[in-house]
């Protein structure tokens, strides 16, 4: 089971995409799965929790970091070091869609929330 901790940065992008009305459908919306009721979000965040994988349908692909987003996830690990670190972002509307979520996943089993928005707010 992986734990998961937001970064104070991506609470704050959350909170805004929350009150746009573009991203009701990610929050409240039900993904395209039979028998599966759950929003794109908290679809995705179980993921995580249990360790599974995310479906191809979400577009999860390689992102490369920059040097201080490295620095800031190795400083909060401490003294870890054989942390392994990838960057990796997701369509929570599957592959042509534009609501993101850019995160890290280290070989410690934990993943941390860096950003959340479209591809004009991220990059």
């Amino acid at each position: 089971m992986s734990k998961v901790i937001p970064t104070n940065h991506f609470k704050k992008q959350r909170k805004k995409v929350k009150k746009n009305p573009r991203w009701h459908s990610i929050f409240h919306g039900e993904v395209p799965f039979p028998d599966d009721h759950r929003s794109p979000w908290e679809y995705v965040i179980n993921c995580f929790l249990n360790d599974e994988p995310i479906p191809d349908y979400f577009y999860e692909h390689s992102i490369t970091l920059t040097a201080q987003q490295k620095s800031q996830i190795k400083n909060r690990l401490g003294s870890l070091s054989q942390v392994e670190i990838k960057g990796l972002d997701l369509h929570f509307d599957g592959h042509n869609g534009d609501h993101l979520l850019l995160y890290i996943r280290t070989n410690q089993g934990i993943v941390y929330l860096v950003g959340i928005g479209t591809h004009s707010d991220l990059f």
